[in-house]
């Protein structure tokens, strides 16, 4: 039997496969732009709907006239135009697609295209040097695909992908159909993405159209944008979350997919772009809500911004919203016209998101984990509920593993987004299911009587304390977030018996220097030491530390905990 929530998801068209997709944006979007990428400083390049299904056609055609059909082809650079039609044709009939982290060192990446049994390279400019290097030294590399080529340069061994397309078109043009007629089977690996590491080695996860077009479904039963709004894409492709619901998601509806060319440029390109959506991870929503907080407090505008959001909030529940109004100024930082950003990735600070949708920014939160292609939950463009990852997707089971008293447990998943296994690795590919065939992800949460889902921490992160005492480190992180403004990072731990609690934190450098704090350190723990009176003992934080330099993160600006400092005593 439905409940409430349920009766008000929206209709969506379940697709078989990726091809269908990009066949479907050609008929129903053929004149409308796809994508928008920045080409100079006053310069963009467009690609129409119909545009990108012939481009990736004639780029298939061509890569199986050089010898790469079924061959596993990894595709490595920033978030461009061709990194899309290369994907295209190759899960849409070429190969195996395996897309690869950008921020990876060379020997990470030798490593990976060896573990995938990758034997085709298409890179940009920036890794044609270190690809080239890897050919010259390893047999398991064929071939090579320059793309975003810088205009002039040459590149020894390489092919270019706008001569592949041009040849592509002449081939199709004489009647070649070796891509055209080719049969996807949906249940086969199409992908192998790598997790991103936060804690231990990656593993290859196997993905096949269907565990992808199933993503992209529930998304479409949940999430939908105004099909006149451009969305801004930030994060990295080569991440299911992006790819599968962002730019797959969003070509389901038509929409503008904007590239961000670099992360110091964010705010720039939210003026440039101006779009009403996109799709983030916490950390950058925490970092606009940082901002409006200190400039709010600059300006000495910190009371009227709380009576602002106090009254505007209360109008809202007569179905007043002035939002948009109200909070202009500080939305005009943001490119004007950011309506809603989908978020995921990591937990949310509930004050972030509050502050945010309090100003007109909508926040849809959702939960997935890449082994899900990603998405197992989200909040719905019609419905939400604060604080939760949202409801449980409709083609997706979940149900909770040995919950504590407070409900808290594993969080299991069953549902044909789930990953085929690790390519080539049955050991973890076994570890990670139940005798009974529901994926283990790791993560802890519970679930309430609606099927929304809440996610409490990670169970690899749980610090079980000498007392016995649960501790969620990442529960206390956001906390202390919460409780000293000037904590632009934090990273908690345990000591080595698991007697005391610890924490190192990043400060944030503007706030610092604003409010003329001479010793961080010791203001940090003066403030910390209050805060401690507030919460339960057993929460409390042993001692805090100061780090000079930002935490390291994934390419989707996740914290490595492995690699932070852990300073105890």
């Amino acid at each position: 039997m439905k409940n409430r929530y349920q009766k008000k998801l929206y209709e969506a068209e379940y697709l078989p496969d990726i091809r269908s997709l990009l066949y479907r944006g050609k008929a129903l979007y053929p004149h409308h732009t796809v994508m928008v990428e920045i080409a100079g400083k006053d310069q963009e390049r467009r690609l129409g709907y119909r545009e990108l299904c012939d481009n990736a056609e004639a780029l298939g055609t061509a890569m199986i006239a050089h010898g790469m059909k079924n061959a596993h082809i990894a595709i490595i650079g920033e978030n461009c135009i061709d990194w899309v039609q290369a994907y295209f044709a190759i899960v849409c009939g070429v190969g195996v697609a395996v897309p690869m982290d950008r921020e990876l060192t060379e020997s990470f990446v030798r490593t990976q295209l060896r573990m995938s049994d990758t034997s085709v390279v298409v890179c940009t400019d920036r890794y044609a040097k270190m690809i080239r290097e890897i050919m010259d030294t390893e047999d398991f590399l064929k071939s090579a695909i320059i793309i975003h080529a810088e205009p002039g340069k040459e590149y020894p061994g390489f092919l270019r992908i706008d001569d592949l397309i041009e040849e592509g078109r002449k081939l199709l043009a004489n009647g070649n159909r070796s891509f055209l007629d080719v049969e996807i089977n949906p249940t086969e690996m199409c992908e192998i993405v790598f997790t991103s590491g936060t804690t231990g080695a990656n593993k290859g996860v196997m993905l096949s159209n269907k565990n992808i077009m199933t993503v992209v479904h529930s998304a479409m039963t949940l999430i939908r944008v105004d099909l006149q709004w451009r969305s801004f894409s930030v994060l990295p492709l080569n991440h299911c979350y992006e790819k599968n619901t962002h730019l797959l998601g969003g070509m389901y509806m038509g929409l503008t997919i904007c590239f961000n060319d670099n992360l110091k440029h964010v705010l720039n390109n939210l003026n440039r772009f101006k779009p009403g959506n996109s799709i983030m991870v916490p950390l950058f929503l925490d970092t606009f809500a940082r901002r409006i907080r200190v400039e709010s407090e600059k300006a000495n505008l910190t009371a009227y911004m709380k009576y602002g959001i106090k009254f505007s909030n209360l109008i809202r529940k007569f179905g007043i919203d002035r939002r948009r109004k109200f909070f202009n100024p500080v939305l005009e930082k943001f490119g004007g016209n950011l309506y809603q950003v989908v978020v995921g990735g990591a937990p949310l600070n509930p004050e972030t998101e509050f502050l945010l949708t309090s100003i007109g920014i909508n926040i849809i939160n959702g939960y997935g984990i890449t082994e899900c292609a990603p998405l197992v939950a989200a909040n719905c463009t019609r419905f939400s509920k604060p604080g939760s990852a949202g409801m449980v997707c409709p083609d997706v089971k979940v149900r909770i593993a040995c919950p504590d008293e407070n409900g808290n447990g594993e969080i299991q998943v069953k549902g044909d987004n789930v990953m085929l296994g690790y390519y080539k690795d049955p050991e973890n590919t076994e570890k990670s299911f139940t005798d009974d065939g529901w994926f283990k992800t790791g993560d802890l949460g519970h679930l309430d009587k609606h099927n929304f889902l809440y996610i409490t921490g990670r169970l690899k992160n749980l610090i079980i304390l000498a007392n016995g005492k649960n501790v969620y480190p990442e529960e206390v992180e956001e906390m202390m977030t919460n409780a000293i403004p000037y904590i632009s990072e934090v990273v908690v731990y345990a000591d080595a018996e698991n007697t005391g609690i610890y924490a190192s934190c990043y400060l944030d450098e503007v706030y610092i220097k604003t409010n003329n704090i001479a010793d961080p350190q010791a203001k940090l723990r003066e403030d910390v030491a209050a805060w401690n009176k507030t919460i339960p003992s057993y929460k409390r934080v042993t001692d805090v530390f100061v780090s000079e330099i930002e935490f390291e993160k994934t390419t989707t600006r996740k914290i490595k905990r492995n690699t932070v400092e852990k300073k105890v005593g």
